[in-house]
């Protein structure tokens, strides 16, 4: 029996550790909002990378006091770096993207590049003058 117990408690019983994430679009259309729990993460130990095709986030923990001298049993949270990347249907812009940590929760938001947004395109009825046109030439 105690042979079983140690032989669980060596093999791991979940998968390899990652960020999950929550991703939506905005109600206006214009960007993406990704959602990470981080808890007990300081801003300093979560970095978020993008170019106009990718969003990366890697959080690396700092080592706790005494945590290598711990005899584990168990270890289940991932001691070192975690990283994931996200890709989305279209560009997006990285130069307007902001990201905020609140009560263990990573917010980041993602605005979609100027070609990727969607466009409400205004019709006028044939014979009168376009916006910004004149009637009389």
């Amino acid at each position: 029996m105690a042979q079983l117990v140690e032989e669980a408690l060596r093999t791991p019983a979940l998968p390899p550790p990652r960020l999950t994430a929550d991703i939506y679009e905005t109600v206006d259309g214009d960007a993406y909002v990704v959602e990470i729990p981080v808890p007990g993460l300081e801003v300093t130990e979560i970095d978020v990378e993008a170019t106009p095709e990718m969003l990366t986030v890697t959080t690396h923990p700092r080592e706790q006091n005494g945590q290598q001298a711990r005899r584990y049993l168990l270890q289940e949270q991932q001691p070192g770096p975690i990283s994931r990347v996200f890709q989305f249907p279209g560009e997006i812009d990285p130069d307007g993207i902001t990201a905020t940590v609140q009560a263990g929760m990573l917010k980041i938001q993602v605005p979609k590049a100027a070609a990727s947004r969607r466009r409400v395109i205004k019709l006028t009825p044939s014979g009168s003058s376009a916006p910004g046109e004149s009637a009389s030439s």
